[in-house]
């Protein structure tokens, strides 16, 4: 014979497991939320920086391809901060007079500015520490200056609001490398 089972009570969770479980949870999140805040606004700053480095290097290219000047010029006084890419179409014996922009208007999120932020010095051991506003490639891909003479100064800042600083700048020989400032500059 069998004796009768006895009636089986269901197991579950207590309320304290429950509570410490979802305690654990919150902490996690209070953790977690303003690093991925950190982490979005610097990455927006270096996708705004890439974005410009990718149109510089364009504008090199085009340069060496149609054989004239081509440049970046940046409008700091627009908001949201823009660049456009120019490709010379009068050009005199050592220089261009007339630029016609292609392919339009390029704008800076809304929160992002042109300038230093918080950096203490140039990014990449450039020569000077002021923004330039018109990056200018010859028919062989160099960076030149106003009156066309080959230049290492060309240097791009972009900051957020929360302080975020990213670099492009370009070298003598037209390659675009771009910074972030985390203390110090660090390349990308």
């Amino acid at each position: 014979m069998t004796a009768p089972k006895a009636f089986k009570v269901s197991t579950g969770f207590t309320l304290l497991e429950i509570s410490v479980v979802v305690a654990i949870l919150l902490m996690l999140v209070a953790v977690a939320v303003p690093n991925t805040l950190q982490m979005l606004h610097a990455n927006r700053v270096t996708s705004e920086a890439r974005g410009l480095a990718r149109q510089l290097s364009l504008a090199r290219q085009r340069a060496g391809a149609d054989f004239t000047w081509a440049r970046i010029v940046i409008d700091a006084s627009s908001t949201p901060n823009s660049y456009t890419l120019e490709i010379c179409t009068t050009k005199a014996t050592s220089s261009c007079t007339t630029f016609a922009a292609e392919g339009g208007t390029q704008y800076l999120l809304s929160n992002i500015k042109l300038g230093f932020g918080s950096s203490s010095g140039a990014a990449g051991g450039q020569t000077t520490r002021a923004q330039t506003t018109t990056v200018t490639f010859n028919s062989r891909g160099i960076p030149i200056d106003s009156v066309g003479s080959p230049t290492t100064n060309d240097t791009i800042y972009l900051t957020d609001d929360q302080g975020y600083t990213c670099a492009v700048s370009v070298t003598l020989s037209g390659h675009v490398n771009i910074w972030r400032y985390n203390g110090g500059w660090v390349s990308l």
